[in-house]
């Protein structure tokens, strides 16, 4: 993307986006907010990707039909996972680390994919009481199933947020 490209994305951030959000000049919480609106992009993207392929192909909707469910259940909990990701990821990282924008993009994608399954544990233990090990299989399941599902959609946009994150920090 070129540097005028950058320019646009980080003015229409600040005015209409989450740069506009307490704290988003700083960098790390900017991150936060970069890494988190990626996330929820990333999701509307692969509920609406389930959701036609439902359509289209049909084929077993207990796959399909519930995959898309579950994307939409897992908005609440994936985008707060995504931003103290996204913060923590940019504050472990170096300055002078070379690509640090995607890779902290990519480390706090991945992060996400932590902190969100830590979250649907307890969740899960909350609805089962009378069986805390079996909530806390079926949360893991839950994270492994969902990173397994949407890596190939997650990893590249995350990747993208960091970079087009450093770009405007550095800009700015």
């Amino acid at each position: 993307m070129s540097t005028t490209a950058v320019k646009r994305v980080g003015a229409f951030c600040k005015r209409y986006g989450p740069g506009r959000l307490p704290g988003a000049s700083r960098p790390a919480i900017g991150a936060g907010y970069a890494v988190a609106t990626a996330a929820l992009a990333a999701a509307v993207a692969f509920v609406t990707l389930t959701g036609i392929q439902t359509l289209l192909f049909g084929g077993p909707i207990a796959v399909t039909g519930e995959l898309t469910y579950v994307g939409l259940l897992a908005i609440p909990l994936v985008v707060p996972a995504a931003f103290a990701g996204g913060a923590v990821a940019w504050l472990l990282l170096p300055e002078s680390i070379s690509y640090r924008g995607p890779l902290a993009g990519f480390i706090a994608t991945v992060l996400t994919y932590v902190v969100a399954t830590l979250l649907v544990v307890p969740v899960l233990i909350a609805t089962s009481p009378s069986q805390p090990r079996a909530s806390v299989e079926l949360g893991l399941l839950v994270g492994i199933v969902g990173f397994l599902t949407t890596f190939w959609l997650t990893l590249p946009i995350g990747a993208v947020s960091g970079w087009i994150h450093e770009r405007a920090v550095t800009e700015h």
